[in-house]
């Protein structure tokens, strides 16, 4: 008996894990993509005809959107196929055409072709991109072929722009690539493909001419084609292996992998973490994104913000997990992470820090390699990051003089008036300046510890030294000294206050930022324990609603289903709305807008509206509370200066409504219980 072959609880869970979604696949339509290398291959034109094979064969196929480029050939195939009508939406005054999702969903073929899966849809749609378009098709069991380049794939998006010197701006997450059925690769010779953009059949005239001078070269097509066909290698390497878990194969060489990498708002910090995807990628492995939280990046400037913002996007978009922890040791919260974690493999960036005469001081990585010298480290150039850094820490600065509050300066004018109080009554007594000098630290240290920031601590330190030598040294009442071993003493003063002032701000942003985690986790497990408590949907509601009113003050709609129809709303206004604006503002946040984003995240249960890719035009976000496919109710959350709520919150109400949906489907039970008791 091998016992030692048995596989282990977790590859059960995964093999059960791969089955369900096998099963739920087969309710989902399948996607077909036809990948060039570059424009011209042929994609269109290989689709259109295997759409013809299909007609052939009697099965029911729309042209949803297709790009014919003035090409005869394309508009041949597409002679006799039934087309739905371009939906011409109005943007600057200009017609522009895109694709009528609605119109697909009403006609409901079996294969559907939409061209060109990374293009951007004009504002007033309701997806930004169109591959959102697509998923929406899939979720509702239509099949779909599409076209796409090589360059459009979001973690190939650096390997490409050092190819082209072009930063594609139109890009697709990797997953939609990976999950599709069948990726069929249009191939084509580089240097028929140049004869092809000669001959006019890609681009005419003055564009076709400034193409074969700068991207339709034959060094720069070999490298996209060659790119292309690794892509499609290792996408078949990735399934096979994926097969193997799907039918209890243990004998994976990289079995328990875990690829971590760090965000950070550095402007190179994209090209880390789409390395680090491609990484996790090709060893099948867990994909974490730390951030860590620091001072200087919670006082950063809105600009810097909005960089690391984008960052946990991508990172998200790649399918990492995102995590937050806070500490001012970033490379020893790093590796206490990874260490807990059992992270394998960290990808990070290397930053050029140089000090005076060329000397480099010790970098992140230097660190990390101290505090974890087992694991494996790769470096990714981030050359960059460093003058990101400074712009913040500069930007951090004037934003910190300007958040001062005038009660702060108040206290520490005080302390510097009692130090400086207490030093006379010390000079009377004929002790030493080391006393003085010890009365003005003390008055430093509470200064720190009584206002916000560090500005005033900062400033407290300069004050201290002034007053010292101005009220204690000869000559008295000037700010001259004439030993020569004061100036040595007024900067071991600075620089003692100084360091004082900094390590108390820090401790004292410590405890606050452990404040404020103890007051969320308290209000998810008050969640919890409430929720298990509530005897229908409507206390359901109202908890969900009390508890992210407490967490971040937003105006909530409930939305709720009986019988397959979706209720009229419950609202809960913030704190702070008057009493004459209540009553206007329920009706704006329940408009026929607003309400017809709810229904649509009741029928596809994924979240849409203000800060998302679907329907962003609307007032609030809309987040499902479902349990597997079932919509047990909507929430939404009124945003009032449209920013995203941040990760850390995100996490929180999603906890939050996941927990809700298993009370949801609790009640159903109950229900369903007495309805069946009843008809008996």
């Amino acid at each position: 008996m091998n016992s030692d072959k048995r596989p282990s609880s977790k590859e059960m869970l995964e093999k059960i894990q791969a089955e369900e979604e096998k099963v739920h696949q087969k309710t989902f339509g399948m996607l077909k993509i036809f990948l060039g290398y570059a424009a011209g291959t042929g994609k269109t034109y290989e689709m259109l005809e295997a759409a013809r094979e299909l007609q052939h064969s009697h099965v029911d196929v729309v042209a949803g959107y297709v790009e014919p480029h003035a090409r005869p050939e394309t508009a041949a195939l597409l002679e006799g196929m039934e087309q739905i009508s371009f939906l011409m939406v109005d943007y600057k005054g200009v017609k522009i055409r895109e694709f009528d999702l609605d119109a697909a969903l009403k006609r409901r073929p079996k294969v559907l072709l939409v061209d060109e899966l990374a293009h951007t849809n004009a504002p007033g749609c309701r997806h930004q991109k169109r591959y959102q378009d697509i998923e929406e098709l899939l979720e509702h069991g239509i099949n779909v072929y599409t076209t796409v380049n090589i360059q459009h794939l979001e973690s190939l998006n650096d390997n490409i722009a050092g190819i082209t010197s072009i930063q594609m701006k139109e890009r697709i997450p990797d997953s939609i690539f990976d999950k599709a059925e069948q990726v069929k690769l249009v191939d084509i010779e580089p240097e028929e493909l140049i004869q092809r953009m000669k001959s006019g059949k890609i681009y005419q005239g003055i564009q076709a001419q400034r193409a074969l001078q700068n991207f339709f070269t034959r060094d720069k097509l070999a490298a996209l084609r060659e790119t292309a066909l690794r892509r499609m290698a290792d996408r078949v390497n990735h399934l096979a292996e994926e097969e193997k878990k799907r039918l209890g194969g243990s004998e994976i060489s990289t079995a328990g992998e875990h690829v971590m990498t760090c965000i950070s708002p550095a402007p190179s910090n994209a090209k880390v973490i789409r390395a680090a995807a491609r990484l996790a990628y090709a060893f099948h492995a867990q994909f974490t994104a730390l951030y860590v939280e620091t001072r200087s990046l919670q006082n950063a400037d809105d600009r810097v913000k909005k960089r690391r913002d984008d960052n946990i996007r991508l990172a998200r978009t790649l399918g990492a997990k995102i995590v937050t922890v806070n500490g001012e040791d970033v490379a020893r919260q790093i590796a206490q992470y990874a260490k807990v974690s059992n992270v394998t493999k960290i990808v990070m960036g290397r930053t050029a820090h140089r000090i005076l005469f060329g000397q480099t001081r010790k970098t992140l990585v230097e660190s990390l390699n101290q505090y974890a010298p087992s694991l494996d480290v790769y470096i990714i150039p981030d050359l960059q990051s460093g003058i990101g850094q400074k712009i913040s820490f500069a930007a951090g600065m004037g934003k910190g003089f300007k958040k001062v509050k005038g009660s702060d300066l108040i206290i520490m004018g005080t302390m510097m008036a009692a130090s400086t109080s207490a030093g006379l009554v010390l000079s009377r007594l004929q002790l030493t300046e080391a006393n003085i000098i010890m009365a003005y630290l003390l008055g430093v240290m509470l200064t720190a510890i009584h206002t916000q920031g560090y500005v005033c601590s900062v400033l407290a330190s300069v004050l201290s030294v002034l007053l010292f030598n101005y009220f204690f040294t000869m000559p008295f009442y000037s700010l001259h000294a004439y030993d020569k071993g004061y100036p040595l003493t007024f900067a071991m003063m600075f620089a003692v206050s100084l360091l004082t002032s900094w390590n108390m701000s820090k401790i004292q942003k410590q405890n606050e930022e452990n404040a404020k985690r103890a007051y969320r986790t308290e209000i998810l497990l008050m969640n919890s324990k409430k929720l298990r408590r509530v005897k229908n949907r409507k206390e359901i509601g109202d908890e969900l609603a009390s508890q992210i009113q407490k967490l971040m003050n937003f105006t909530v709609i409930v939305y709720m289903k009986n019988d397959g129809q979706i209720q009229e709303p419950s609202v809960y206004l913030r704190s702070g709305i008057g009493c004459q604006c209540r009553e206007r503002l329920i009706q704006d946040y329940t408009s026929k807008e607003e309400r017809a984003v709810a229904a649509w995240v009741f029928e596809n249960g994924h979240r849409a509206g203000c800060t998302t890719h679907t329907l962003p035009s609307a007032k609030a976000i809309y987040l499902p509370v479902m349990d597997s496919d079932n919509v047990s109710a909507v929430i939404g959350m009124i945003l009032e200066e449209r920013r995203e709520i941040g990760t850390f919150e995100y996490d929180l109400i999603c906890a939050m409504l996941g927990e809700a949906a298993l009370v949801f489907a609790r009640i159903q039970k109950m229900e369903d219980m007495a309805r069946n008791s009843f008809t008996k």
